[in-house]
């Protein structure tokens, strides 16, 4: 399962069991993760808009932080919320760093992704399929999987008979890093082609640019950035390394953002359900019994998503936050700060 914008990998089906656990978890290591960075963020810890000298608040510090591909920038910037408060630094070092890093996401399982992608997949087919009687829900939610699957095989077969070999996506993607290659600088250090130190151009209008990474391009190929090995695809520094040395860098994509891997995974066979009064009947001599604990009370809906942990619940009523000073029962504009400093 992944994105619904992002044509990667085919939505499972099945039932989970026992046995399909630890292949879900090697697949997808948050599954079995109780810590996602969307709900780090959301921690007491992180809450009342503190913020650095430079203006970025800690949760929006985090939350960059946890998307970062290099170990080496995230190493740093993770030290930096240690030196902040201790009881920070304890809490933080509690949580394994696999379980919401993309920099420590093992041998790039997750392509990228974070866990809020699979669960709005999963939304996006259930969403219109909630508050209905049993039977119409499994038939909903049948004719919405075949429709999706039907929909993204058949633009995968017309993309492939227009001669494309990878997705939309990733050509833009590597059209971007080509650009990005051409302001790199690159030396070698070996007489087999295999290790380059590549040396970002430097931007003086956005003070960008200027760091150095080394990019090995042997067995098993691999960039100090980290985006190389997150997304398997190349970054604009092994771009360059190919280039200086003449080798075809379309050799390092995965097979997984293949056409032909599209084509496979939405090529499954789906079968008519037919009329109700041609299924057979069936009496296993069980009632099902339902929930009363769980009726909706009176009034509209609070939602039309499935909830999840990450979610915060609707029902519960809280003070607005201050951004400013981080204090409850009003906002930015009505700060009581914002009198003094003005009288001052």
């Amino acid at each position: 399962m992944q994105h619904h914008n992002v044509n990667r990998l085919p939505m499972a089906r099945g039932q989970i069991n026992e046995k399909s656990t630890g292949n879900l978890c090697y697949l997808f290591p948050q599954v079995a993760s109780k810590f996602r960075l969307e709900q780090l963020v959301e921690m007491p810890h992180f809450h009342g808009g503190r913020q650095w000298h430079g203006g970025t608040t800690f949760k929006q510090d985090l939350l960059k932080m946890g998307y970062t591909p290099c170990k080496v920038v995230f190493d740093r910037r993770l030290q930096r919320f240690r030196e902040v408060k201790p009881e920070i630094a304890a809490w933080i070092d509690e949580i394994p760093k696999e379980q919401w890093s993309m920099a420590y996401d093992v041998e790039g399982r997750r392509f990228g992704h974070m866990t809020t992608n699979l669960a709005e997949c999963v939304n996006k087919v259930f969403r219109g399929a909630r508050n209905m009687p049993i039977t119409t829900l499994v038939k909903c939610t049948y004719s919405r999987l075949v429709e999706y699957f039907v929909q993204r095989g058949a633009r995968a077969r017309a993309e492939f008979g227009e001669g494309m070999r990878y997705t939309k996506r990733l050509i833009d993607a590597l059209t971007k890093n080509q650009t990005s290659a051409s302001t790199h600088s690159v030396r070698r250090y070996d007489v087999y082609d295999t290790r380059f130190e590549v040396e970002e151009g430097f931007d003086p209008v956005e003070q960008r640019g200027g760091r150095k990474y080394t990019v090995v391009l042997s067995e098993k190929p691999s960039c100090d950035y980290g985006k190389f090995q997150v997304y398997h695809y190349p970054c604009s520094h092994v771009i360059a390394a190919c280039q200086v040395v003449s080798i075809d860098y379309f050799q390092f994509i995965h097979l997984v953002y293949t056409i032909d891997n599209i084509i496979n995974a939405y090529s499954s066979r789906w079968f008519p359900l037919g009329n109700d009064d041609d299924m057979p009947v069936t009496d296993h001599g069980w009632v099902l019994t339902p929930d009363y604990g769980r009726i909706r009370p009176k009034g509209r809906p609070k939602s039309s998503r499935i909830r999840n942990e990450m979610d915060c619940v609707e029902s519960q009523t809280s003070q607005p936050r201050c951004t400013k000073c981080g204090k409850e029962g009003h906002n930015r504009r009505c700060c009581p700060t914002n009198a003094s400093g003005s009288t001052s």
